[in-house]
């Protein structure tokens, strides 16, 4: 099985915060960092470093050269890649001295993807393949419908959240991952069990993955629903945990490990990404992941 990761390539410049700043509020930054990101890139690193064979599609602007080289040096195979004569997307982070964060995302060349261009990508990937794609590009509901077309496992993380997701077709998704915020204002469910319920409607027997935060995360198919707790860190940087997760998770559970062993092993690497700051850059390897599950 290759693994095809449709998505986001950006420029993570993360300003270190003695809080998140309220609505009008000028704050001095106490320190910055430039980091590569976007979800997809960090998804693709993230499912390589699981284990995967990975290609990497979406675009890049001319100023975006050291996310492929970052994703070269990491095994991913980048042949794929768009170059566009614009910007590269790009996020404005700011982190407070808890690890949380909020941001501003420029999409740039994320959105100059076109349906040529996804049809292009396509010819090398067929049944069995995996297709893991985020809400960061354009083309998104494009893509998933003729990806599963050609008999490809559609992953879907629709994030970050915009009301368009309200209406998505999910019917065209095997494998639904987001986090509890999303999943609740896709459905309008503030109960998890209900939000879940109503996800699995509306992939129409696909599968679903609801990340919890602090209460850890969950897992649905049919009348089955598992749960995991979470692990208990001291986090730095919450940035790029979801990508971390979605990458184990899919790796894990796409090599045949059940539910259960497939989201602790997620959350295990997710525990690890927050420990460090930045996104791609602190995903674990395998040999971490191993032995921090050995060490709890």
């Amino acid at each position: 099985m290759k693994a095809l990761v449709f998505g986001s390539l950006n420029i993570d410049k993360v300003y270190s915060l003695a809080h998140l700043p309220e609505k009008g509020e000028t704050l001095r930054c106490k320190g910055y960092e430039l980091h590569v990101g976007g979800k997809g890139l960090n998804q693709a690193i993230a499912l390589k470093k699981a284990g995967f064979d990975v290609a990497m599609a979406g675009a890049v602007g001319t100023d975006g050269a050291f996310l492929k080289a970052h994703l070269d040096e990491n095994g991913v195979d980048t042949s794929l890649l768009l170059t566009t004569n614009g910007y590269t997307g790009h996020a404005i982070i700011e982190v407070d001295p808890d690890g949380q964060n909020q941001m501003v995302l420029f999409a740039g060349a994320n959105i100059a993807i076109t349906p040529a261009y996804c049809d292009k990508v396509l010819e090398d990937f067929g049944k069995g393949d995996l297709l893991l794609m985020q809400y960061e590009t354009s083309c998104v509901e494009y893509m998933t419908k003729k990806a599963r077309k050609k008999g490809l496992t559609v992953a879907l993380n629709p994030s970050p959240y915009v009301k368009e997701l309200n209406d998505f077709p999910y019917e065209n998704v095997d494998i639904l991952i987001l986090n509890e915020s999303e999943g609740i204002s896709i459905t309008g469910e503030n109960d998890i069990q209900k939000a879940v319920s109503a996800l699995l409607e509306r992939t129409n027997g696909g599968k679903v993955v609801l990340t919890l935060g602090g209460d850890g995360a969950v897992f649905a198919a049919g009348k089955e629903y598992v749960q995991v707790p979470a692990f208990r860190v001291n986090a730095v940087d919450t940035t790029g945990a979801g990508d971390t997760f979605t990458g184990y998770f899919l790796n894990a559970y796409l090599q045949g490990a059940q539910p259960k062993e497939a989201l602790t092993r997620a959350s295990a690497a997710s525990s690890i990404a927050v420990t460090k700051k930045g996104a791609a850059e602190t995903i674990p390897t395998q040999e971490e992941t191993e032995a921090f599950l050995a060490s709890v």
